[in-house]
């Protein structure tokens, strides 16, 4: 019962801690002519499925998607209406179960008897990955791509993953195109 209960407050302490920066990385085709890109089109197969449930929903899906279009929107891009966009755009999200901690040792006693004992804090958390590609729609080769990991809080409202979402495609985005 009081593994339980220390479970659970593990859980807790975890599910309260806020979201860490995340940390964005990208790499782009440097032959690429990103000036003849201006309109775009999803990649129709969408997001492969994962076997996670907490990603395999139209939710995320939809959260994405809508986060990428705003941020391409914003550089002025267009949607492509007549089928032959000049690039695909694409996405990957994973998410893995991670545990992180310290332990510490005390020494408990005076110099001559005494014993050391270790403390440990271990939280369980999880941690998302969100990867964005962009494909030339005439030589269907990859041309730039933008990935993120960071902690996830899974105890966010749906207006608060909204807006996490918003800001992580953003900075995903903020170096698309390349100058």
């Amino acid at each position: 019962m009081q593994r339980r209960l220390l479970l659970h407050a593990i859980l807790l302490a975890a599910l309260i801690q806020g979201c860490t920066t995340p940390q964005v990385g990208y790499d782009y085709d440097r032959s690429a002519s990103f000036s003849r890109y201006h309109t775009y089109a999803w990649v129709s197969s969408g997001q492969e499925a994962t076997r996670d449930r907490r990603l395999d929903s139209s939710l995320v899906d939809s959260r994405i998607r809508t986060a990428v279009d705003a941020q391409l929107r914003a550089k002025g891009y267009l949607a492509s209406l007549d089928g032959r966009p000049d690039f695909f755009v694409t996405y990957r999200a994973g998410m893995k179960d991670m545990m992180k901690g310290a332990a510490t040792q005390r020494y408990i006693g005076d110099r001559a008897h005494g014993t050391f004992t270790t403390v440990s804090d271990i939280q369980p958390y999880n941690e998302g990955t969100l990867v964005i590609d962009v494909v030339d729609a005439n030589t269907q080769q990859l041309v730039w791509q933008a990935f993120v990991k960071a902690e996830l809080d899974q105890s966010l409202s749906p207006e608060q993953r909204d807006a996490r979402v918003n800001a992580v495609v953003r900075a995903m985005l903020a170096r698309f195109p390349p100058q």
